[in-house]
């Protein structure tokens, strides 16, 4: 047994050691850690519309503002579930703080998080940017605008897809189609039903497949049934009964897959609003998409959309940021996917500036764009005649005035169409007329956009354009980064259009809150 050195002196140590006075969780929490501010900020905050969820009545309930505080710190550290959130307040000294000791259980807290705070959680956020801006933290000068995708809480091998629903559905009515003609034969002397007529079964596709009509293709069934006395007839007619009966089972089961998908490409059966949608990876993924704002890296306003395409969602973002805000940004900095006619409406009647990008832009900065003759926009219009010049200086009339309608949004579109008289023996041909099918040269032509994209054009290469189109990068790209890559948030956990928004909301709040705490620690370094 090896000797113990008697010499060497340790620091006391001793398990059973009692304190003369019980010592404080506030002496042991930082003053500087995120606990402090995030208490600080929601102790600010106006929560009445909260506090007006509970009807009172039975067993005292939890503070709604200790829960909230709980939820917010949690999902500032990385944690999302409510177990694991529950279990933080037994072992967490920052969490129990936080809590002042109390220790709902994880139904408590899930119960809260979709029940009552998904009711009010718009206003929830307000407040919060009410507290950012009484602060000045933030300005409403300028909103940097961008979206992004997180997976939804769903089994990715479980999408129900419309067109497949479209097709199976065509199927089923094709065949009760058939079943028809089978069973009118069965029901009725076959010359006598169709004398010199074909048989409904090959010349019945007229016939219409409803509810109505299947059910009264039954009841002629069922009078064969009840009345016919050959077993072979009867055997067939009950066969017939049952192979119409599984049709419509079948017809209205696409249907109703039809009617949820809605105007999206499919939907997943584990969460019924939740869109495939393709992430960075390539992968195909039951997902959401998210568009936000920013300023000073302060998520400002956030949407949550079914539509993976941002420049769609725009409008629905607006109205969101409407709500979340009273006082609309100056400007509106965003890609150029955000860039379209209607987009551009949106902010000109908001009287906000425009700053979104158009899908050129980036073409029209290359010197070898600009010194491309045969593009559309080197094309001189000449106004008293309303035609324009090519570059072997022939004219380009006005053939006609076409109304576009956009499939997904309804917006209506004035577009004119000039067409050059005769590209003939031009030496240009080749290089002017890209499409095989145009024997002359055709421009297409948006009026309204184009005086939109000027303006924005003026806006984006002056001063100060150029310097918000350097920071867009660094402000709302940098959130999603926080939120993802910092914050470990890249799937939902709740299921749902509603509680998806909530958890959303949530996270933007905790965002918000690390950027409190991240720039307090700046300045007092």
């Amino acid at each position: 047994m090896a000797k113990v050195k008697t010499s060497v002196l340790f620091k006391q140590y001793n398990q059973q050691q009692n304190f003369l006075l019980p010592p404080s969780l506030d002496e042991l929490i930082d003053p500087r850690h995120l606990v402090r501010v995030v208490n600080d900020v929601v102790g600010a905050m106006d929560i009445t519309a909260l506090i007006n969820q509970y009807e009172g009545g039975g067993t005292t309930a939890y503070h709604p503002r200790m829960l909230l505080k709980v939820l917010l710190y949690a999902y500032a550290m990385k944690i999302y579930t409510g177990r694991k959130i529950a279990k933080a307040l037994k072992q967490d000294i920052h969490f129990m703080w936080l809590a002042a000791m109390n220790r709902p259980d994880f139904r408590t807290l899930n119960n809260f998080r979709s029940g009552k705070a998904k009711e009010c959680v718009e206003e929830l956020f307000k407040e919060m940017l009410l507290f950012l801006s009484e602060h000045q933290y933030i300005s409403m000068e300028n909103y940097f605008c961008d979206g992004s995708t997180f997976s939804a809480d769903a089994n990715r091998y479980k999408m129900v897809w419309k067109k497949n629903a479209e097709r199976y559905k065509q199927s089923a009515e094709n065949k009760c189609k058939e079943l028809f003609g089978q069973i009118d034969r069965l029901n009725a002397d076959e010359n006598k039903q169709y004398g010199d007529k074909d048989l409904e079964e090959n010349g019945g596709s007229d016939k219409v497949i409803n509810p109505d009509s299947i059910a009264a293709h039954v009841d002629k069934l069922n009078k064969v049934i009840s009345t016919v006395t050959d077993k072979q007839q009867n055997k067939k007619a009950i066969s017939l009964k049952k192979q119409l009966r599984e049709n419509e089972d079948k017809i209205n089961k696409y249907q109703q897959q039809i009617k949820t998908a809605k105007s999206r490409s499919g939907y997943n059966r584990t969460d019924e609003d939740a869109t495939a949608m393709r992430m960075k990876n390539d992968e195909t993924l039951p997902a959401y998409n998210i568009v936000a704002g920013s300023e000073n890296q302060f998520i400002v306003s956030y949407s949550v959309h079914q539509n993976t395409n941002d420049a769609v969602c725009f409008k629905g973002h607006v109205e969101q940021l409407e709500k979340h805000t009273d006082v609309l940004p100056k400007a509106i900095i965003a890609d150029s996917i955000f860039g379209t006619e209607e987009n551009y409406e949106i902010i000109e009647q908001k009287k906000i500036e425009n700053h979104l990008k158009f899908p050129s832009f980036h073409n029209e900065q290359k010197r070898t764009y600009r010194a491309n003759p045969f593009i559309k926009e080197n094309f001189i219009y000449d106004t008293p005649t309303d035609t324009y010049g090519c570059p072997n200086n022939q004219s380009l009339s006005l053939k006609q005035t076409t109304i576009q309608t956009h499939k997904r949004t309804g917006y209506v579109s004035t577009l004119k169409i000039y067409e050059c008289e005769s590209c003939s023996g031009c030496p240009f041909y080749s290089q002017c007329c890209k499409s095989e099918k145009e024997k002359n040269r055709i421009l297409k032509v948006n009026e309204k956009l184009e005086i939109y994209k000027q303006n924005a054009r003026q806006q984006l290469t002056s001063e100060t354009g150029i310097l918000l189109r350097k920071q867009r990068g660094m402000e709302i790209e940098s959130c999603f980064g926080d939120i993802k890559h910092n914050m470990g948030f890249r799937r939902f956990h709740l299921r749902g259009l509603l509680k998806v928004k909530t958890e959303f909301s949530l996270v933007a709040m905790a965002h918000n809150l690390r950027k409190i705490q991240l720039q307090n620690v700046q300045q007092r370094a």
